[in-house]
């Protein structure tokens, strides 16, 4: 039994040395949201982070307890991450990989540069090509240290606005052409920043373990849904956080910074606009929307009365998150965890092919009551099991309604899609559609009304009267995106106390409906914090049994 025990200790020891440890923490949020905020807390020596964990003998409740052992480890086991900016990337490819020809053209074409900085952003160009030059392939500062401070520099000269603009311009023409000076779009070279961002890594990686060290990397800060894809593909230990707070709070953040009302409109068109499916171009831009949906951890921006104290919670969530990507298991998920992971899983039951939502409504104790997500009323075909062709072919005729199977002007246009689907037939897809798009595309309007689905906290809330359940006034409602108006005035009559959401919702439904009536009756809208999805699994999941771990390594 010992050598059974020495043998889980060396594999133990393998699975934690210092040159395997590697973490990769993505950071995506909207401008303001506090993402190289929190780069930075990552990137720091412990002497310099400031915490507020609980460390008393006597906690009071199991949270306390919780927070004691997150705060023995870390004491223990804190390394600071590499903290590697997207934006140095991007002057990375715009000063060095571009030639003064290509440089000289793109500034003629954008005039907002003007010459005094052109004259600043060509003498950095040759301070970077000299660095370049003498780099050692083993020493990863000119990416690091060399890039971010010639990157702060052109931030400080161009000013906040400009700089925002040119380097939204720049990521965009990246996606687009594979040159930050090109616009022109071009196939395949979507990737290109990400390729960029992952031979970096490798190199830092092996630069480490050159040194036998841990490779702790922040990436600040993923802005496209399909670069944050690329690299949880690509990386079993990659992780995005999504950095979030209230609207009002990131707006106060960016005035106080000096930008304008103007610059803050430009900003968030470019990064939190709906995409249009028949605007390629608009996917090569900034989806901030999209990478929300994406990510595996949700951190809360937010700062409270205390903004000391703001900034120590912010530190306790990152840390905690480090503490079980170092040791997965190390405590339990959070009531709040366990109620969104539901309505997270409950949401791929969804048949909707525009976006998948799920919604959870507990009492106040955490005890689930009722699942939803949004999809036809039960006896309905979802629209991911239909397609144009079993429509206009008259099959399957149960899956369609007498509107579908009988409006000539709805069967034109759907006869139209199907021409164009023709490329795509070799690759076996279901032609599935969204009959609220092709009617609202037939009407000239975007009335939410015609859509064939309920949507998830209307069918959760549902499900609590159809299945004759308790009562849940006094509850919580817990839901992957955040309640629309219609979903607000069900919550508010319920009696739902709290709403935990991820996504806020674009409309009123907070300023007009549920911060409305007595205060009494008015939820309390909660940002959720905490892992869901596969991260959820990944971080609560102990690599052994923590009894065996601790008899092992007590041999």
């Amino acid at each position: 039994m010992q050598q059974k025990h020495k043998f889980l200790a060396s594999a133990l020891e393998k699975l934690h040395s210092k040159n395997e440890d590697f973490i990769i923490f993505g950071l995506t949020g909207r401008t303001g949201s506090g993402c190289t905020t929190a780069a930075n807390y990552l990137s720091s020596e412990k002497k310099d982070i400031d915490h507020c964990f609980f460390t008393e003998n006597n906690p009071t409740d199991n949270f306390q307890r919780k927070e004691k052992i997150i705060a023995k480890f870390y004491e223990k086991n804190w390394q600071p991450f590499i903290h590697l900016q997207v934006s140095s990337i991007l002057t990375l490819m715009f000063l060095c990989h571009s030639c003064k020809d290509e440089l000289h053209e793109f500034f003629n074409s954008n005039k907002f540069i003007n010459n005094d900085e052109v004259d600043f952003l060509l003498s950095t160009k040759n301070h970077l090509d000299t660095k370049e030059q003498e780099l050692d392939k083993n020493d990863f500062n000119f990416y690091i240290t060399c890039l971010n401070q010639a990157t702060k520099n052109i931030r400080t000269k161009l000013g906040e606005a400009n700089f925002i603009k040119l380097y939204q311009l720049l990521g965009k023409n990246a996606r687009s052409s594979g040159k930050v000076t090109d616009s022109t779009l071009i196939g395949g070279e979507f990737f290109t920043i990400a390729l960029e961002i992952k031979k970096v890594i490798e190199q830092l990686h092996h630069a480490q373990k050159k040194l036998n060290k841990n490779t702790y990397i922040t990436i600040d800060a993923i802005r496209n849904p399909l670069e944050a894809s690329y690299f949880q593909e690509r990386f079993a230990s990659f992780y995005l956080l999504a950095i979030s707070c209230d609207n009002d709070v990131r707006i106060k953040r960016l005035k106080d910074k000096g930008l304008s009302d103007e610059t803050i409109e430009f900003i968030d068109e470019n990064e939190y606009a709906s995409l249009d499916i028949d605007d390629e171009s608009s996917f090569t831009g900034q989806d901030i929307q999209g990478c929300l949906q994406k990510a595996d951890i949700y951190i809360d921006s937010n700062e409270k009365k205390d903004n000391y104290n703001s900034k120590k919670l912010l530190v306790n969530q990152l840390i905690k998150f480090v503490c079980l990507a170092q040791k997965p298991g190390l405590i339990t998920p959070s009531p709040e965890e366990r109620c969104m992971q539901v309505a997270y899983t409950s949401k791929l039951n969804s048949g909707c092919i525009s976006r998948q939502v799920g919604a959870v409504v507990t009492k106040n104790n955490f005890s689930i009551k009722a699942v939803g997500w949004n999809d036809t009323p039960y006896g309905q075909v979802p629209c991911k099991l239909r397609s144009y062709e079993d429509l206009y072919e008259g099959k399957d005729t149960d899956a369609y309604s007498s509107y579908e199977l009988k409006t000539e002007v709805f069967r034109t246009k759907i006869r139209s899609k199907i021409e164009l689907l023709r490329p795509l037939e070799s690759k076996g897809y279901n032609h599935s559609y969204c009959f609220k798009s092709e009617y609202n595309l037939i009407k000239g309007g975007n009335n939410q009304v015609h859509t064939r689905s309920l949507h998830a906290e209307e069918n959760a809330f549902l499900q609590v009267s159809k299945d004759g359940g308790s009562g849940v006034e006094g509850g919580y409602l817990f839901t992957t995106a955040s309640p629309c108006e219609l979903c607000a005035k069900k919550a508010y009559q319920l009696g739902m106390t709290k709403i935990f959401y991820i996504d806020p919702y674009p409309g009123i439904s907070f300023e007009h409906i549920l911060s409305s009536g007595t205060k009494e009756r008015q939820p309390q809208m909660v940002l959720f914090n905490g892992a869901i999805g596969r991260a959820f699994h990944n971080l609560y999941t102990p690599i052994v049994p923590y009894k065996d771990e601790l008899k092992a390594l007590m041999q």
